[in-house]
């Protein structure tokens, strides 16, 4: 006779128990554990907070109040990325960093941002040419200013960087610098005199300028109200007393344009 076979009848559940205990102990441990670094991070607060930065337009009381809210978790769970995401939605903050230094302080570290233009009515340009838009512009900053179509204010800075280069040679400053939606230029300079660039070779024409205000015996620029130095081959001025006697007869205005070879 054949060898008989046996069958061995499996237990219902015996797989089940095999992978069950393993699973709840890695269950309860990961529980208790979480458990144990919610009580530590709770039990730890944060107790000091340095600002550092070299601060014109903010204040650490500014620093402090953004960031109030985000720091009141734990040492351990305050998010410090939230923190440096809120820092740097003031408009004043060009940058930020956190950190934590042991046992309960946050050191914060914040760069302000350097404005060096007015741009429109609401705006300022900074020196990373970012434009920005706090909530007060303190119109006593001695800026330049600069206005032009929106999303060429890095355009009307470049211009205005070189354009400035070219007048310091006679001891003048750009005081405002203007691109209409025509793409003409226009500048008034530190001394009140208003230019007319006109759309092409901006800088070619100042140079023409410079040239004819430097010359021997040229006319007193102080003196000048309106320059138009749109023409080819030379420009025309207006004095400012010019403009008392057009009140009078609007003919001598047009007497007094002086056109420059």
């Amino acid at each position: 006779m054949g060898a008989r076979r046996r069958y061995t009848q499996r237990q219902p559940g015996a797989g089940f128990r095999r992978w069950f205990m393993p699973v709840m102990i890695v269950a309860l441990f990961s529980a208790g554990w979480y458990t144990a670094k919610k009580m530590i991070d709770n039990s730890i607060t944060i107790a000091n907070v340095e600002i550092e930065g070299s601060f014109v337009h903010l204040s650490q009381a500014d620093v402090q109040e953004a960031v109030g809210q985000t720091l009141e978790g734990g040492y351990f769970s305050t998010d410090i990325d939230q923190v440096r995401t809120v820092l740097l939605s003031l408009p004043w903050v060009q940058d930020a960093s956190i950190r934590r230094q042991w046992p309960s302080s946050v050191k914060i570290r914040v760069v302000e941002k350097t404005p060096v233009a007015y741009w429109s009515d609401d705006a300022l340009l900074s020196d990373r040419g970012e434009l920005f838009k706090p909530e007060q512009i303190d119109r006593n900053m001695k800026l330049p200013q600069i206005n032009g179509p929106e999303g060429l204010q890095h355009k009307v800075w470049s211009l205005l960087v070189t354009l400035h280069e070219q007048l310091s040679e006679i001891g003048i400053e750009v005081e405002s610098l203007a691109l209409d939606q025509r793409r003409s230029w226009s500048m008034v300079l530190s001394n009140g005199v208003e230019l007319q660039l006109g759309r092409y070779d901006a800088e070619k024409r100042i140079n023409r300028f410079i040239k004819v205000f430097t010359m021997k015996n040229a006319i007193d620029i102080n003196k000048i109200e309106y320059v138009d130095l749109r023409y080819p081959n030379g420009f025309a001025v207006r004095n400012k007393k010019d403009k008392k006697e057009s009140k009078n007869t609007a003919s001598l205005n047009s007497k007094r344009w002086v056109a420059h070879a």
